[in-house]
C-alpha cells in the first residue's frame, strides 16, 4: 500500500498524505445507530427523489433488508468544493494507481480503465479497481452510467454547476457477476458542496453479466444463498466516509492545478 519511489516523482505526489482525519461526526453517529429497520433507506427505484431539495430520513447509516441486501447512506460536507470538481475527479484518477491512492492512501491499491484510455471521461466506461474494504481486499468492476439509466430526468444533466450525479453498476472483476449500484450526488451549498452517497448491494442487484439462458436462474439462486453480511455494510460505510472526507480537504487545490474543462 502507499506510494513507491517512482510515485513520488509525479507532479501530484505533494497531495499524497497518509494522515487521514476521522470520519465526520454525522457519519460516526449514523454508524452507531445502524442497522436501521428494513425499508428505512429507500430502494434504488426511488433514487431520482434525491434530486429534490432537502434531506432524507436517514442520511448516514445502513440497513439490512429482508431479501439479504444492504442499503447505505453517507453524507459528507465539503467546504470550498464545487460539484464540477468531483465530476472531473472521477474521470481524471481512473487511469493511474498513483492518482487513485490520493483518494484513500491506506486502502486504495490499484486502478485502471478497462478500455486502456487515459482521458478524463468516465460515463460509459468501466473502472477496474483493487482496494481494501475493512480487512478484505476487493477487486471490483465499476461501470459508470448516465443518471438517465437510474431514472433521473434529462434536466439533471443540465445542472452540472449546481449538482452532479455519479452513477455506477458494481460487480466483480474476476467473475461475471454484478452485485449492486452506487450513486454519489454532489450538490452546491453556501460554503462549498455536500455529497450524498448511496449504495444498494445484494438482493435484486445481483445479476450475471452475459448470463444467457442460465443467467436469471443463477442470479436468483445467488440472491437466496448469498446474503450480504452486516460487516460488509459497516466497513463500506466507514470506507466511503473516510475517502470522501479525505479527498475533499485538498480537491480544490488539486483541481486548480490539474483540472481541465
Amino acid at each position: 500500500m502507499g506510494y513507491r519511489a517512482a510515485d513520488f516523482e509525479t507532479p501530484w505526489a505533494k497531495y499524497f498524505d497518509e494522515k487521514m482525519a476521522p470520519i465526520q461526526t454525522p457519519a460516526r453517529e449514523g454508524l452507531e445507530r445502524s442497522p436501521f429497520p428494513p425499508g428505512t433507506i429507500p430502494p434504488i427505484t426511488e433514487a431520482p427523489a434525491l434530486a429534490a431539495a432537502g434531506y432524507a430520513e436517514v442520511e448516514n447509516g445502513y440497513a439490512m433488508e429482508n431479501d439479504g441486501s444492504i442499503r447505505l447512506a453517507i453524507l459528507t460536507k465539503m467546504p470550498r468544493v464545487a460539484p464540477a470538481m468531483w465530476d472531473w475527479w472521477f474521470g481524471w484518477h481512473g487511469c493511474r494507481a498513483d492518482r487513485y491512492k490520493l483518494w484513500h492512501p491506506l486502502a486504495h491499491k490499484h486502478a485502471r480503465w478497462a478500455d486502456g484510455r487515459d482521458d478524463d471521461a468516465y460515463v460509459g466506461r468501466t473502472s477496474m479497481i483493487e482496494e481494501y474494504i475493512g480487512e478484505s481486499l476487493e477487486k471490483a468492476s465499476i461501470r459508470f452510467v448516465s443518471p438517465l439509466e437510474m431514472g433521473f430526468g434529462p434536466d439533471t444533466l443540465e445542472l452540472a454547476g449546481e449538482q452532479v450525479f455519479v452513477c455506477a453498476r458494481v460487480g466483480y472483476t474476476n467473475f461475471p457477476v454484478d452485485f449492486g449500484w452506487l450513486l454519489h450526488q454532489v450538490r452546491r451549498t453556501a460554503d462549498g458542496a455536500e455529497m450524498r452517497s448511496r449504495f444498494w448491494f445484494g438482493g435484486d442487484g445481483i445479476e450475471i453479466r452475459g448470463g444467457g439462458v442460465f443467467g436469471k436462474p443463477l442470479a436468483g439462486l445467488l440472491r437466496k444463498i448469498v446474503p450480504v453480511p452486516e460487516r460488509r455494510a459497516h466497513d463500506l460505510l466507514v470506507h466511503c466516509a473516510e475517502e470522501m472526507n479525505h479527498l475533499a480537504r485538498f480537491l480544490p487545490e488539486l483541481h486548480a492545478e490539474f483540472g481541465t474543462n
